[in-house]
């Protein structure tokens, strides 16, 4: 494991800039992750999840767009970097969507008790991918579905440049933070393409995955399931 991805540096990198990180996040994607986020939720097969787990949920979007989704459902929004929930929690109004702290490599839940697994753009922050994902695979029920919302690895220069130098300088001095977008595009360039995540899935147990590239490939949406008898 290198140094940038101790968890303890991820986790103070991430509370120092989520007072800001909704912001960024929608201005350097031209807010197109919101449309990301939409196609996540409506990749869901089941009509009537009880219990919605979505790891790494930082300020809640996706939290919340599952809640819109599915208003029935219990949808909890776990995350290491408490600053990052609050600075979700005006968006939680009159929805069952319960923040807690946590870890996603160690998830407070018993096995097969979760309908829908969930992690957007924070499965390549993980200490360990493989850990991460036989831990969703853990909590999961049979027949219960994992999704994966991630950038991937991007040869395009001209984004490359984009998200190399522009996002980095905009970053710090937005954010205040002197490496955290810097931070965004090395963990991108150093996370599996699309092709291996989905043979890793498969090895933690997970059958049907598929996934579908977006916006030029700039990220990917992974499905997968767990089977019902196993």
């Amino acid at each position: 494991m290198s140094h940038e991805q101790e968890p303890a540096k991820i986790k103070s990198m991430f509370n120092s800039i989520a007072r800001r990180y909704d912001f960024l996040n929608h201005f350097f994607s031209f807010n197109i992750d919101a449309m990301w986020r939409r196609r996540t939720v409506n990749a869901v097969a089941t009509k009537t999840p009880e219990l919605i787990l979505d790891v790494a949920a930082g300020t809640m979007d996706l939290s919340v767009v599952f809640s819109r989704k599915f208003p029935e459902a219990d949808v909890i929004a776990l995350d290491f970097a408490c600053e990052m929930l609050s600075g979700g929690l005006q968006k939680l109004k009159n929805r069952r969507v319960y923040p807690i702290n946590g870890d996603g490599l160690a998830l407070p839940f018993l096995d097969n008790t979760v309908d829908i697994v969930s992690i957007a753009f924070g499965i390549r922050n993980l200490e360990s991918l493989d850990k991460g994902l036989r831990e969703f695979y853990r909590v999961l029920k049979p027949g219960g579905t994992l999704l994966v919302l991630e950038f991937t690895p991007n040869r395009n220069p001209l984004f490359n440049l984009y998200s190399g130098i522009f996002m980095p300088l905009v970053g710090r001095l937005v954010s205040k933070d002197p490496d955290a977008y810097h931070y965004l595009h090395r963990s991108v360039k150093a996370f599996p393409p699309a092709g291996e995540l989905k043979n890793r899935m498969e090895n933690a147990g997970f059958s049907t995955v598929q996934y579908k590239k977006m916006t030029m490939g700039i990220a990917a949406l992974h499905v997968g399931n767990k089977d019902k008898f196993k």
